[in-house]
């Protein structure tokens, strides 16, 4: 790019700033990215060298301000954001060594016992709330039962599950609940 060229853009770029930062923000949907492409578009006229002519200034420079915000999108889109870091770096290792999952399979074979030797609708009605992770008036829904029903049979198959489950700690804390919607 010509030297006058390259003066008559960033020129231009001043005249209108404001006009093409507001459709560059339209166009990248973020005002802060918009004026960070716009200044990098700012630099990069400097350092540019020879190129042809230009018909439409504007469009020019909203267009290569459009790419450069583009690129930093994608650069920072496969980038961790700062709270992914920290937790990546706090994050326990829950695949389980050896001994874990030996353990852990005990005690699924365990809670299978003690499950087939629970009432059948205790136990489906546990299996509902814990596995499918519905809530107590669907259970009763589906079951065709008070939701008073179901908050007892689900309290029985707690406590009988703790009862009947002593050395399992997720059953003794209360852990093994699964997802419940809201």
């Amino acid at each position: 790019m010509t030297d006058s060229l390259a003066s008559t853009l960033r020129a231009r770029m001043v005249s209108r700033y404001v006009e093409l930062r507001g459709k560059l923000e339209r166009i990248v949907g973020s005002r802060d990215d918009a004026a960070d492409a716009m200044q990098e578009t700012w630099l990069r006229l400097a350092a540019m060298g020879d190129a042809g002519t230009v018909h439409n200034a504007d469009a020019y420079l909203l267009r290569m301000a459009a790419n450069i915000a583009t690129d930093g999108y994608r650069r920072d889109s496969v980038l961790l954001v700062r709270g992914e870091i920290d937790a990546l770096v706090h994050l326990v290792d829950e695949a389980g060594d050896p001994e874990r999952i030996a353990s852990a399979r005990s005690d699924v074979q365990a809670l299978s016992q003690v499950l087939a030797r629970m009432p059948t609708r205790r136990r489906e009605i546990l299996v509902a709330a814990r596995v499918e992770g519905l809530l107590n008036s669907e259970i009763a829904l589906r079951f065709e039962v008070s939701l008073s029903t179901v908050e007892k049979e689900l309290r029985a198959a707690l406590e009988y599950c703790k009862k009947h489950l002593p050395d399992v700690d997720a059953v003794q804390r209360g852990h093994f609940a699964g997802p419940r919607h809201n």
